[in-house]
């Protein structure tokens, strides 16, 4: 199996950076890459530096440590200073055009024996790795923000994926302390189908009198048993990414045999809008048939996708459980809440969200009462 010493990543922002971190922390080298050597110092100083000394400022960390994480971590502006690179993760904006164009800048100086990752959340991994020149040595990398702290990896095998790299990848996450599932190459991969249209679905509701965002969030909370709700998520994501990442999804998935929710008018206002959800915006609605009807449609949307993506063979039922409650800190994934209120009311819910036009009815909910899930 393919050793893995050094490691680059593109583009230094919030999610490169913790993901450098995470590696540095870990043991690696790391070679970050970014747009000019101004850039370059900038990203090592917000990103590497201040997070560390607050570490110190907190007793988390002392001196030493700290500056043996830093001796790891280094920046350049040229793609050339890649070359000594085992694995390179591309972190940059959620653009096709540019992700294509460094994957193809980094197949002109990086060894052919080098992993070309990507940490893309929604674009399919073999149209990213277009001008790749070795498509046997790509796959999908992708954290959950923030990437330091949320232990879930999904690594994802494009059809060209060789074994070699899949160990490779296996194994590094593995030595960075995450949890990683094995997903194949799909739109948004596993989870984010999941969130995306979780999030998209409950949305809609929104209209600022008794569908409140504080009453939308308050909904999710009890329907999920989660203390933090999908508003509150949504707000900690950024509304233009859960934007952006709503129409890409739609656009992968809204005419396709599985179907997917369009993107709701209210996330688009709220988007443009330029603000985050108010969560303390009115009273809670505490009227029960009102409050069912949105619990519904949110869990029917979750049986609805996560079903049609075993389905698919994108993921396995241990992992799509293991994944969902590791990065979404659910405490029950889909197919224990199926089985738990009984599978002739999960149908119900699934046939309430196909009928609404959300997703076109997975092959388990098409009969007679399927068997409970075998977790």
């Amino acid at each position: 199996m393919t050793e893995i010493s050094t490691i680059g990543v593109v583009g230094f922002g919030v999610m490169g950076a913790a993901i450098g971190m995470n590696a540095a922390m870990s043991g690696y080298r790391v070679v970050f890459k970014e747009l000019n050597d101004e850039l370059v110092k900038t990203m090592f100083d917000r990103w590497i530096v201040s997070p560390l000394n607050k570490r110190i400022e907190k007793g988390k960390m002392d001196q030493a440590q700290m500056d043996q994480v830093v001796s790891m971590i280094s920046g350049t502006s040229h793609y050339e200073d890649l070359a000594e690179c085992d694995l390179v993760i591309e972190a940059a904006v959620e653009n096709m055009d540019l992700k294509v164009q460094i994957f193809d800048d980094l197949s002109k100086v990086c060894r052919k024996d080098t992993i070309l990752a990507s940490n893309t959340s929604t674009f399919l991994i073999e149209k990213v790795m277009t001008k790749a020149t070795h498509p046997e040595r790509t796959a999908g990398l992708h954290y959950f923000f923030p990437a330091n702290v949320n232990r879930l990896v999904e690594v994802i095998r494009q059809k060209a994926t060789n074994d070699d790299t899949y160990d490779a990848l296996m194994g590094f996450a593995e030595k960075n302390r995450k949890t990683a599932i094995t997903v194949k190459d799909f739109p948004g991969f596993a989870i984010n189908p999941i969130f995306i249209s979780s999030y998209m679905v409950l949305d809609s509701f929104y209209n600022g009198k008794q569908y409140n965002a504080a009453t939308l969030e308050d909904i999710s909370q009890k329907a999920l048993g989660v203390r933090f709700g999908i508003m509150w998520v949504q707000n900690g994501s950024g509304l233009g990414t859960c934007y952006h990442a709503a129409v890409s999804m739609y656009d992968y998935l809204g005419h396709s045999e599985i179907g997917y929710p369009g993107v709701p008018s209210q996330l688009i206002n709220q988007f443009e809008g330029g603000k985050p959800w108010d969560l303390t915006d009115g009273e809670v609605l505490q009227d029960e048939a009102l409050r069912k009807a949105v619990a519904d449609r949110l869990l029917g949307t979750i049986f609805a996708i996560s079903t049609h993506l075993i389905e698919n063979d994108v993921v396995s039922i241990k992992d799509l459980e293991l994944g969902v409650c590791t990065s979404l800190a659910w405490p029950k994934g889909p197919f224990s809440l199926m089985n738990e209120m009984g599978m002739a009311e999960a149908a119900r819910l699934v046939k309430t969200v196909v009928e609404a036009g959300d997703f076109k009815m997975p092959k388990k909910f098409s009969g007679d009462t399927p068997e409970a899930w075998a977790l």
